[in-house]
């Protein structure tokens, strides 16, 4: 009986003419079909011959004969057979609760809710011996990751032989990579019900715990999608919308956060509970099973470079060897597949990258997509979704078996890694050092990331003196006196190599990998690196940050976020009214409920001094005579939660700086914030906007259609987001003459307009007309007089008076100014001439710029210099770590301002790849301008300030834009 193809009727022939075999004939076939798969030990064919074509394409998936039938199989609750179709959430929930009723070596665990309420769910499958002592599994697992908890040799070895090897099994981060999840529910079933003695083995040496689906939110959406732009007759186009789904898709959360690239800033409900339940269980093996486009193959382990310098040797030859086992279990069906290519491993922030930097094996998936369908490749072959869950299938026990056949091996090289963390001699007496900071809800946010992370900090009881110093700036110190209350994380931690990759300021490529990156970017075959290139967490909070070799003198003291907490509301009322500190950055979120309440709120515009404490400028006011007798119930009621706190105070004199009775201290109107979504806006720009003040800030905003910018009643609101674009083509469609014609009245009567990236780029070319700051390849012939401004413009900033040119008669200027513009053509000489070489000259320059922009940062932290007395800063110090990725550099001049300027050549570059050519380019220009238009303004960022919810302190940015702008950047009406 010939044995091919994939589709359900040929399965079905299959089934039926089994069934109608006699049971030797059927026991004898099966034998045949299931030699050749990964639960069985050593290889499937002879002397290395290849496979017979008609058993390569037989049902992967164990006969019901090999099962326990008391196990109901997942179609019984599904409705289909898996692969015949996608697996919804709910009949995926129910399926695994009847796992755990039938079978003892199944346990069912929760470990959280999704934004839109969806339990997150995780199996453990082991033997009902392991399953009866789990506890203790987990016991010993957690010594095995802090050898500190081990007393001796003797109890580390009792432990590497009775533990079991402990494997997490990751699917489907992202909503719209569909086949993971039904193969997870086929892993789930045969290990629950096949009776067979190599799988009661296996889950004698293995806890098996299967994530099916981390992105329940996003799937839904997505299966949705795919319901609604399905045909009748099914449609094998990749290109066809019922493979495609509309904007936004399925790939992020409710928020549209790409899940698999929140391991740095743990933002978001899904990854925090399974954070925990990981670091819980310290699993050896961790895997991540994705898919890519769908005219690719397969890709597993091993990366191509670059990689993070932390990596451990040994996690990378384990990878190897998973790698090499897992290409056997393929070559066995002769299916295509692939490793390193465009996969590497230099941002911490994946699922397997993050678990990698924890001693784990974190191994990665990427199987060709076909979105529950079946899609025809460039070759004529039709990819079916069952096929597509099959290689997932076969992936996964692949390398269970592998954990398994390595079980010691892996413990023993574990412990080692684990070992070497803690170790406290040379190297493990680095110190990661963090000086107290005005902002406490920014220390608290900073000490609660690092406990999710596992990460040990403690605090100084008194001052302490740190040695060989190195800040984010890049100086270095032989020694530093830290006060109290300064937070330290010791380098000689478990979770060290975590600690380094997440905080280490300036980590480096192999040379040999910069020079393929360069010869590839200058033959312009594009780049190798798939991601951002910095994303280190003491720049991205802006905190003033050091390491150091050693520290003496001070006693440390373990803390954790919880003992950092909120500031209770004040229990004396103040006779004049209240503060609220702008230092903190729960500011907006007291903002935002005092506003919403209807409160009259004031923002100082500089910094001032009451009872000997100074407080920052955007410092909230709330004058009692201004906002009545409930001013005490008012304050109490927004309270709750807030680092920083209101301080009463009792007259309207200060110390230093303006009076609260005067006009420093301006009236705000409330926010009524508009986002654009849909095409060709970025789905995780909006999404991370949307996110920060939905649930950080608590203000009410309305996502809009972007294509319908010209028809919508922008009234409504007086600040509209345009988050990053997708595509600059796109973004011509959106900003037609009439979309424009819409945005610049309202802009003229009184809207603050703030776009980001790409989208605030193509608002600067000169031909939309809605500002005047300009990308700096359209200006190249007039460059000189923007640079000169921008000279000026940092110069005021901070001014250097010399009292001596002032009284003494002298004519120098104070500010430094650029050089003079080329003398005009001699007397006689011909115009032409001068017009030919300006016109040579800017030939060139475009040439260069052109050559410069090849070399375009993708995701580095820029230094930027900060103008503390604009709004657009307030809170801030005066510089600042910023987010910078692209190919636009940005400049200005008046009536443009730039609050934020990068800074010169020489200083840009605080971390990540940052080509000698970009930095020239950059050097010196805008990151964020500010300009008035009518009675309102536009504000651009040339990148995303707050990216990925990563970057707290250029979130601050963003927010003063939404918070602020609106009252002291535009020119709202008055009441009459």
């Amino acid at each position: 009986m010939a044995l091919h193809g994939h589709d359900g009727l040929q399965r079905t022939a299959y089934r039926q003419a089994l069934s109608e075999c006699g049971p030797v004939v059927r026991a004898a076939l099966l034998a045949t079909c299931l030699a050749g798969l990964p639960w069985q030990g050593g290889t499937s064919r002879a002397n290395g011959a290849p496979p017979d074509a008609s058993l390569r394409a037989s049902n992967i998936f164990a006969d019901p004969e090999a099962l326990d039938p008391r196990v109901p199989a997942p179609q019984s609750v599904l409705g289909h057979e898996i692969g015949d179709d996608a697996a919804r959430y709910e009949p995926m929930s129910r399926y695994l609760h009847a796992l755990v009723e039938a079978s003892p070596r199944v346990a069912l665990n929760s470990y959280g809710q999704s934004h839109e309420g969806r339990t997150l769910f995780y199996v453990t499958i082991t033997s009902e011996a392991n399953q009866a002592r789990l506890d203790a599994i987990r016991s010993d697992a957690a010594k095995l990751a802090d050898p500190r908890k081990v007393s001796d040799t003797a109890e580390a070895d009792a432990i590497l032989e009775r533990l079991p090897a402990i494997a997490w099994l990751a699917y489907s981060i992202h909503g719209d990579e569909l086949s993971s999840t039904d193969a997870a529910l086929q892993v789930a079933y045969e290990l629950a019900a096949r009776h067979d003695e190599s799988t009661q083995a296996l889950l004698r040496d293995v806890v098996v715990h299967i994530d099916p689906l981390m992105n329940p939110d996003g799937r839904e959406r997505y299966l949705g999608q795919l319901q609604h732009l399905r045909g009748r007759i099914p449609n094998p186009d990749h290109q066809a919308m019922q493979h495609q789904g509309l904007w936004a898709a399925g790939r992020g959360n409710h928020y549209l956060f790409d899940l698999n690239r929140d391991w740095v800033s743990v933002s978001q409900p899904e990854t925090r509970g399974r954070v925990a339940q990981i670091l819980a269980w310290n699993p050896h093996l961790l895997v991540d099973s994705h898919e890519m486009g769908p005219l690719e193959t397969y890709l597993f382990d091993p990366p191509g470079e670059p990689l993070n310098p932390h990596l451990a040797p040994e996690n990378l030859e384990w990878r190897r060897k998973f790698s090499a086992e897992q290409a056997e279990a393929f070559d066995r069906f002769a299916w295509s597949y692939y490793s390193r290519d465009w996969y590497e491993e230099w941002y911490p922030g994946y699922t397997n990258a993050w678990a990698n930097l924890l001693d784990m094996i974190g191994l990665l998936y990427e199987q060709a997509g076909v979105n529950g369908a079946a899609v025809k490749q460039s070759t004529g072959h039709v990819l079916t979704y069952r096929e597509a869950v099959e290689h997932q299938f076969v992936s996964t026990i692949a390398n269970l078996r592998t954990l398994q056949r390595h079980r010691r091996e892996i413990l023993t090289d574990y412990l080692k890694a684990r070992r070497h963390a803690v170790n406290e001699d040379g190297a493990g007496q680095t110190v990661f050092i963090v000086a107290p900071t005005a902002d406490p809800a920014r220390r608290a946010q900073f000490l609660d990331l690092m406990g999710r992370h596992g990460l040990e900090v403690f605090t100084s009881r008194s001052e302490l003196v740190a040695k060989d110093l190195i800040d984010v700036w890049g100086k270095q110190a032989e020694s530093r006196r830290f006060p109290a209350g300064s937070l330290v994380m010791l380098s000689a931690q478990p979770h060290r190599r975590l600690l380094h990759a997440l905080l280490d300021f300036d980590p480096h490529m192999t040379a040999k990998f910069l020079t393929e990156e360069r010869s590839d970017v200058e033959n312009r075959r594009g780049s190798n690196i798939y991601d951002v290139t910095a994303w280190n967490v003491g720049m991205a909070f802006g905190l003033e940050a050091c390491w150091g070799f050693s520290v003496n003198g001070a006693e440390l003291v373990k803390l954790d976020a919880a003992e950092i907490p909120a500031t209770a509301a004040s229990e004396s009322p103040g006779a004049y009214g209240y503060l609220f500190d702008g230092a903190s950055s729960d500011v907006y979120l007291a903002l935002a409920r005092l506003l919403a309440e209807g409160a009259i709120v004031r923002a100082a515009e500089e910094p001032f001094t009451v009872r000997d404490s100074t407080f920052a400028a955007g410092t909230v006011l709330l004058r009692r005579h201004e906002n009545g007798p409930d001013l005490d119930r008012l304050v109490g009621g927004v309270s709750s939660g807030l680092h920083g706190g209101f301080v009463p105070v009792e007259s309207a004199q200060v110390q230093t700086g303006p009076d609260l009775g005067g006009n420093r201290f301006h009236l705000l109107v409330e926010p009524r914030v508009a986002i654009a979504s849909q095409r060709p806006i970025s789905s995780t720009s909006f999404g991370a906007i949307w996110h920060l003040l939905d649930t950080r800030t608590e203000l009410r905003s309305s996502p809009i259609h972007a294509q319908q910018l010209a028809d919508l009643d922008l009234r409504k609101y007086n600040v509209l987001l345009l988050p990053d674009a997708d595509s600059e083509p796109g973004l011509k469609g959106l900003f037609h003459d009439a979309a424009i014609k819409r945005l610049r009245t309202w802009v003229e009567d009184g809207g603050t307009l703030i776009a980001i990236g790409d989208t605030a780029a193509y608002l600067a070319r000169e031909e939309v007309g809605l500002t005047q700051a300009r990308r700096k390849r359209d200006v190249l012939d007039r460059l000189e007089a923007f640079e000169e401004a921008g000279t000026r413009e940092r110069a005021a900033q901070r001014p250097n008076v010399d009292a001596e040119a002032i009284w003494g008669g002298r004519t120098e200027p104070t500010a430094p100014v650029a050089e003079p513009p080329p003398d005009p053509p001699a007397h006689g000489a011909s115009v032409d001439v001068a017009e030919r070489k300006s016109s040579t000259e800017t030939s060139a320059r475009q040439r260069r710029d052109e050559w410069e922009r090849l070399f375009a940062p993708k995701g580095v932290i820029a230094a930027a210099s900060l103008d503390p007395r604009h709004w657009l800063c307030y809170g801030l110090e005066n510089r600042l770590g910023v987010f910078l990725s692209g190919s636009t550099a940005l400049v200005s001049m008046p009536p443009v301002r730039a609050p934020v300027r990068l800074a010169p050549a020489g200083e840009i570059r605080l971390s990540g790849l940052m080509w000698p050519e970009a930095r020239a380019r950059w050097a010196d220009t805008a990151y964020a301008t500010t300009e008035p238009v009518g009675y309102g303004q536009v504000v651009l960022f040339v990148s995303e300030p707050f990216f990925r919810s990563t970057f707290e302190a250029g979130g601050r940015l963003l927010l003063n834009a939404v918070f602020l702008g609106p009252s002291l950047g535009a020119n709202p009406s008055t009441p009459w």
